[in-house]
């Protein structure tokens, strides 16, 4: 699957692993985004970039980093430092937004009451994401 930031500068693929649609409501996301951050898991290290010359890195934890391109701005990526889990902006890739699902949320213990998805989705608390990841990264 191809991808792209919003003035096109960085420029990458990456193998999906399925078209299930991830929300998260973490505080860093939502000031990265003005919003939520939705997202698909991709293949670990099948992200591959064909123009990364606008490419930056944010390392934002312990544990992950987020890639967004310098030129326009456009959050791309946030990923273990690890390379064990990856997953990228659904709107930075071409597919087809019907064939996407919104599966899940993260950080929901952190989602303002003022919105809500009309459909029901999976649920992680911060403690639980956390706990996921930190087991992750100790394998």
């Amino acid at each position: 699957m191809k991808g792209h930031c919003l003035c096109g500068k960085t420029q990458f693929t990456v193998e999906m692993l399925n078209y299930d649609v991830h929300v998260c409501h973490c505080s860093m996301c939502r000031r990265q985004s003005s919003g939520i951050m939705m997202t698909i898991d991709i293949v670990p290290n099948s992200l591959a970039f064909q123009n990364d010359s606008t490419l930056s890195i944010y390392d934002s934890s312990e544990w992950g980093e987020r890639g967004f391109c310098k030129k326009c701005g456009t959050s791309l990526f946030w990923r273990m430092k690890n390379n064990e889990y990856c997953n990228v902006n659904v709107f930075a890739l071409d597919v087809a937004i019907e064939d996407l699902y919104l599966d899940s949320e993260i950080y929901i213990d952190h989602k303002p009451e003022f919105y809500a998805f009309k459909n029901h989705t999976k649920h992680m608390t911060e403690a639980e994401v956390v706990a996921l990841f930190s087991q992750s990264g100790n394998e």
